[in-house]
């Protein structure tokens, strides 16, 4: 089963019960456009902007994360793709905010993508992103390493490319989300579906899923 529901990101999540998810695997907007006046990718959502108040966005991903550690499963994991962002000759990272949420980071791993989107000559091209792996307490969650094709915390996938939406989740880095840390029949939730790449690959799998999205327009896609 999967269903995908237009709704606001925190309407959705206050309506699940605690400790009803598995795994959770999602990337929230980075606010690209908030933090920095220079717009070189000319990345476009339907309906959102992009450009919050960077401390306004920063306790907004706080909210999310605690919501998202409350109805995770003891023993379920989170994993939260974000990366540095840069503006007026300073590097900001996620870790300005994630510290202030009550996530507990049981690993990092980082998301070699091998290319960069950066037309800039003044520093050395971000080829990477990270992916938070949370946990709701500082105990060992299900995971299932041997099902990975790798045991490092560098993979080393391709990013994705859609017509429809600017950026989409590439199906390898799901899969490895979700077969490491769920097993068939368990509930996938995706708090910011897109055109819903974590539901189809979860259903894929033989996973429930669940996923909130802001624009119809990505909804009516499912």
């Amino acid at each position: 089963m999967k269903q995908i529901i237009n709704i606001d990101v925190l309407e959705g999540l206050k309506s699940i019960a605690d400790n009803s998810i598995q795994t959770i695997v999602t990337s929230p907007p980075y606010n690209k456009y908030g933090l920095s006046r220079f717009n070189h990718r000319k990345i476009k959502y339907d309906v959102y902007e992009d450009n919050m108040n960077e401390d306004d966005y920063r306790n907004w991903q706080v909210e999310i994360l605690n919501e998202l550690v409350r109805v995770l499963k003891p023993g379920g994991s989170i994993f939260y793709n974000h990366k540095n962002r840069r503006v007026d000759c300073k590097e900001f990272t996620p870790h300005d905010w994630i510290f202030r949420s009550d996530a507990n980071l049981y690993q990092t791993i980082i998301w070699n993508r091998n290319q960069s989107p950066s037309i800039f000559n003044t520093f050395l091209l971000p080829t990477y992103e990270y992916i938070f792996w949370f946990t709701k307490d500082r105990k060992t969650p299900k995971v299932h390493r041997d099902r990975l094709d790798t045991i490092k915390d560098i993979w080393n996938i391709t990013p994705s490319r859609s017509k429809i939406h600017p950026a989409t989740f590439p199906e390898k880095l799901v899969e490895n989300c979700i077969i490491l840390t769920s097993d068939e029949g368990d509930l996938v939730l995706d708090p910011f579906a897109g055109i819903g790449t974590t539901l189809n690959v979860a259903d894929r799998l033989g996973r429930n899923s669940i996923g909130f999205e802001i624009s119809k327009k990505y909804t009516d896609l499912l």
